[in-house]
């Protein structure tokens, strides 16, 4: 079995078949898309690809070889060398530079920290706190959403940050596709060679 708790705080670079990053995975997702066929890994230093079957016979070592822990996931019977970025199969197409609005958007944007507090929210746990309230008028759109923890968006209620004597931690705004990308990621030095100077930054 996949220790999954810790691999679920690791992210993967996503490219599409061209070799763009269009998004950020978990580890268990970029493995489980190259196990489908969906995906290969690529090797950040030869650029050589691998499907599965080739990942294994190159990547993996026995359960009880030493390595170094925080590169590898251990199953059953292996240690599996962790993927840092994986292109698509088939996927060619590069997203609109704009976003659609979304709640796991706004949390990305807002790096999982409460625009109020500034605490770090668990994504269970997380609300959308519409600025200028639904009942006056306010819509759901990126300029007027931002995250907040529990205890913010219950004693901010029905009134503006103003009103309610609670200051924003930034304005908010729509992120370009670019931005989502890496919000709030551990980016891997590895990905530099992958990403433009606009997402290096």
């Amino acid at each position: 079995m996949v220790d999954s708790h810790r691999v679920s705080l690791e992210r993967v670079l996503v490219l599409n078949r061209i070799w763009q990053p269009i998004a950020t995975v978990v580890v268990k997702q970029a493995l489980t898309l190259v196990f489908r066929q969906r995906a290969r890994v690529v090797c950040p230093e030869s650029y050589q690809m691998f499907d599965w079957a080739n990942w294994l016979s190159d990547k993996a070592v026995r359960s009880d070889a030493h390595v170094i822990e925080h590169d590898y996931i251990r199953t059953a019977h292996l240690q599996v060398r962790k993927p840092e970025v994986i292109t698509l199969a088939k996927y060619a197409g590069y997203p609109n530079t704009g976003v659609p609005y979304s709640r796991r958007g706004v949390f990305e944007r807002d790096n999982g920290q409460c625009q109020y507090c500034g605490v770090y929210v668990h994504k269970r746990a997380m609300t959308i706190d519409h600025v200028l309230p639904v009942s006056r008028g306010g819509g759901t759109s990126w300029t007027n959403c931002v995250l907040a923890c529990q205890r913010c968006n219950h004693s901010k209620s029905d009134r503006t940050p103003v009103e309610a004597g609670m200051a924003l931690a930034q304005t908010p705004a729509q992120p370009t596709r670019d931005q989502l990308i890496l919000s709030g990621v551990n980016m891997h030095e590895s990905w530099k060679a992958f990403l433009n100077e606009r997402q290096v930054k």
